[in-house]
C-alpha cells in the first residue's frame, strides 16, 4: 500500500501549545516518517473580523506563519483542519456572532451556523479565505463531521420540508465550500461519517478527498457511527465512484496499537491515498504517551515493519531502550472505562468483561511500574504518561465498582469500613496522577492557559464525588433502590432516559435524567445490563420510564427495593410516544420493549424526533 499522504495530527483548538513544543512535534513527525502535519485549528485563528478572540487560547496570524515556515523548513506540509458549519464553538462565544446560529440544538445550544443566512455565509467565507492565505499547502480539511444540529431555524426547516430531507441543503453547502476552497487554489478534504445518513455521495464533486475516521477495532468491514452504526464497505464504494480517500485512526493516550493495525489491514484491501494519526482533546493530558505509537505508525505506513522485533524497537526508542518494557506496552490494549461521576445516585452492575479487564490491568500495572519509574528525562515523560493513562483507567474501573458497593450498603448488605479503605486507595491514586500531570504541565505548557481549566476540573470533580461516597459510607445511609434491566446492542448509542418515581404518599420525584450506559463504553460489547438508581426508602406507587434522543432504548424490566424488600411491577402501560411490546417488561427475562425510533436517517432529518419522549408507567400496587 503506497500512501501519498502520511499525516500526523495535533489538536490546537482544544488546547493551545507553546511554539517550542509545536516545533518539537514537527521534528518528531519528520523523524517518524510523516510528510504532513494536520493541525486541527477549528476556528481558533485570529483574523481581522475576530480580533476579540482570546489570545491565550487562539493563534495570531504571525504565530501560524512561524509554525508553517518551520514545518516547511523540515520538509513537512501543514494541512489546516477547519470548520465552517458545525463546531463553531469559539465563534459563538461572542454575542456579535450569535445571530448566525442555526436555532436550538438537540439538547440545548447549537454551535452550528445557518447555511441559508447570507450574512453568516459571507462572514465565514471571509474567515476561511483569510485563514487559508496563511497556508501554502494544496490541501485543506473543512470538517463536516457529526452534523447533528443542522438546519434548525424556521427558514431551514421550510427548505427541508420542501426538499423532503436535509440532504440537498447539506449538499449545497458542501458544494459551496468546495467552490470557495477550489477558488483559493486548494483541494478540499472532508470527513465522511455523515454520508452514512445523508444520501449525497453520488453528487459530491469527485476531487473532494473523503476522510474516514473510525476509532474502534476492525474485523472485516468498518462499523459506522451514531444511531444505526451503518456497516458498509466504504472504501469499495469510493473506489467504484472514483474518489480519493484517506483513513484516520485514533492515537490514544497509552500507545495501544489495535486501532491502527486493524484499520490499516482493512485499508490495504483498497487504494487510499493517505492516512492520518489523529489526536484529540489533550487539554487534560499530554502527547508524550503516544510517541511510541506515532513512531510505530510512521514505520508501519512506510513499510519498515517486517517483524515483531521492529515493532518493539519503535516503542523502545521512546522508553529508554528498554525492550522488555517496550514489548509489554506494545502488546497492551487500553479500552477506556468512563468513571461513574454520580456514584451515590446510580451504578452499573459489574460484568464479566469488566471483571476480567480490571484484573488484567491491575496485574499489568504491577508488572511495569518499577521499569517505568526507572526511566529518565524524555523517556520518563513518555513512560509515565502511558502509565498514568492506564492507571487512571484502572482507577475509573475501581470507582465504578465502588459505586456498586455503595448501593449494596443502601440495601443493608455492605461492609462500610472495608469500602472506606478502598476509597482511600482510589483517592490517593487520582491525587498521584494529578501531581504527575502538573509536573508535565510545568515542563511542556508553562505559562499556557489551560483550556476550560480542564485538568484541574477533571480531578476536582472526581475528588468531590469521592467525598460524596465517603459521606454516604460514613453515615451508613440506607436508601431505596430502583433496578433497571435493559439490553444494549452495542455501547455507542446516544439514547437518554428520564425516570420519575411516585411514592405511596403522593409525592413524585425525578430520580434520573441522562444517559444510561454500562461502564465499558469502548468495548464493542452488548447484551443485558442492570443499572441501579437511588430513590427514597419509601413505598412506591409507580415508576414512569421515558426514553429520548437518537435511537431506541431496549427496556427489559424494572424492580424496586424499599423497606428491605424487592418488589416487581404488576402492570405496565404506554403513556407517551412510540413503544412496542411494553407487556414484555413484566416477564422478568431477557425479552424487551422498544422505546423510541431506531431510524438514523429519520433522526438526522428531524431533530424533533430526538426530543420526543417515549414512556411507560409501571405500577407496583400497595407495599
Amino acid at each position: 500500500m503506497e500512501l501519498k499522504l502520511k499525516c500526523l495530527q495535533i489538536d490546537l483548538a482544544r488546547q493551545k501549545e507553546t511554539e517550542e513544543y509545536i516545533f518539537s512535534y514537527i521534528d518528531f513527525a519528520k523523524d517518524c516518517g510523516y510528510n504532513y502535519l494536520m493541525i486541527y485549528f477549528e476556528n481558533y485563528i485570529i483574523t481581522e473580523e475576530t480580533e476579540m478572540f482570546d489570545r491565550r487560547e487562539c493563534y495570531t496570524k504571525e504565530e501560524v506563519k512561524r509554525i508553517v515556515e518551520y514545518a516547511l523548513s523540515k520538509g513537512i506540509g501543514v494541512i489546516p483542519s477547519l470548520q465552517n458549519l458545525s463546531y463553531l464553538t469559539n465563534i459563538f462565544k461572542y454575542d456579535v456572532f450569535s445571530k448566525y446560529k442555526d436555532g436550538e440544538g438537540r439538547f440545548g445550544k447549537s454551535n452550528t451556523g445557518c447555511p441559508l443566512n447570507e450574512k453568516f455565509v459571507s462572514f465565514i467565507d471571509k474567515y476561511v479565505s483569510e485563514v487559508l492565505s496563511l497556508f501554502p499547502c494544496e490541501y485543506v480539511h473543512m470538517g463536516f463531521d457529526e452534523q447533528f444540529d443542522f438546519a434548525l431555524c424556521d427558514k431551514c426547516e421550510e427548505r427541508v420540508k420542501k426538499d423532503g430531507s436535509k440532504d440537498k441543503l447539506l449538499l449545497d453547502y458542501i458544494v459551496h465550500t468546495h467552490k470557495l476552497v477550489t477558488g483559493l487554489g486548494k483541494r478540499m478534504m472532508m470527513w465522511d461519517d455523515w454520508l452514512e445518513y445523508a444520501d449525497i455521495v453520488n453528487d459530491l464533486p469527485r476531487d473532494i478527498i473523503l476522510i474516514n475516521w473510525n476509532y474502534s477495532f476492525f474485523s472485516g468491514e468498518p462499523k459506522g457511527h451514531w444511531t444505526n452504526r451503518v456497516k458498509r464497505d466504504a472504501f469499495a464504494i469510493y473506489d467504484e465512484l472514483g474518489f480519493d480517500y484517506v483513513f484516520a485512526f485514533w492515537a490514544g493516550t497509552a500507545s495501544s496499537v489495535y486501532n491502527v493495525e486493524t484499520f490499516t489491514r482493512y485499508a490495504e484491501k483498497h487504494d487510499p491515498i493517505g492516512a492520518v494519526a489523529t489526536t484529540w482533546e489533550n487539554s487534560d493530558k499530554f502527547y508524550n504517551g503516544i510517541y511510541p505509537l506515532i513512531n510505530y505508525t510512521g514505520s508501519l505506513w512506510n513499510g519498515r515493519i517486517k517483524t515483531a522485533a521492529d515493532k518493539v524497537a519503535c516503542f523502545a526508542e521512546f522508553l529508554g531502550g528498554d525492550t522488555i518494557l517496550a514489548e509489554k506496552i506494545a502488546n497492551y490494549t487500553l479500552l477506556g472505562v468512563v468513571p461513574n461521576l454520580d456514584p451515590t445516585e446510580r451504578c452499573s452492575e459489574d460484568t464479566v468483561t469488566l471483571y476480567s479487564y480490571r484484573n488484567m490491568t491491575e496485574s499489568f500495572l504491577k508488572d511495569i511500574e518499577s521499569a517505568v519509574k526507572k526511566l529518565k528525562g524524555a523517556s520518563y515523560d513518555t513512560g509515565i504518561s502511558i502509565y498514568c493513562a492506564i492507571y487512571e483507567n484502572y482507577l475509573n474501573m475501581l470507582l465504578c465498582k465502588l459505586s456498586e458497593k455503595v448501593f449494596d450498603c443502601y440495601e443493608g448488605l455492605g461492609r462500610t469500613d472495608e469500602y472506606i479503605s478502598e476509597l482511600d486507595e482510589i483517592e490517593d491514586g487520582y491525587k498521584w496522577i494529578y501531581s504527575e500531570m502538573l509536573s508535565l504541565w510545568e515542563k511542556y505548557r508553562k505559562g499556557v492557559k489551560s483550556k476550560d481549566n480542564a485538568l484541574a476540573n477533571k480531578f476536582g470533580n472526581i475528588s468531590s464525588k469521592l467525598e460524596e461516597i465517603r459521606r454516604e459510607l460514613s453515615e451508613n445511609a440506607v436508601k431505596g433502590v430502583l433496578f433497571v434491566d435493559y439490553a444494549a446492542v452495542e455501547q455507542h448509542y446516544t439514547v437518554k432516559t428520564r425516570i420519575v418515581v411516585k411514592y405511596a404518599d403522593g409525592t413524585e420525584t425525578e430520580a434520573y435524567n441522562g444517559s444510561v450506559k454500562s461502564d465499558d463504553v469502548s468495548f464493542e460489547s452488548g447484551g443485558s445490563y442492570t443499572m441501579r438508581f437511588a430513590i427514597n426508602n419509601a413505598p412506591v406507587e409507580n415508576v414512569k420510564f421515558y426514553a429520548y434522543g437518537e435511537g431506541a432504548f431496549l427496556l427489559q424490566t424494572v424492580k424496586v427495593f424499599t423497606g428491605g424488600k424487592k418488589y416487581l411491577p404488576n402492570s405496565v402501560k404506554v403513556i407517551c410516544g412510540k413503544v412496542a411490546d411494553a407487556e414484555k417488561t413484566l416477564c422478568q427475562d431477557t425479552r424487551f420493549a422498544v422505546l423510541g425510533v431506531d431510524d438514523g436517517k429519520l433522526h438526522y432529518n428531524d431533530i424533533n424526533v430526538s426530543r420526543e419522549e417515549h414512556g411507560v408507567e409501571f405500577s407496583f400496587g400497595k407495599v
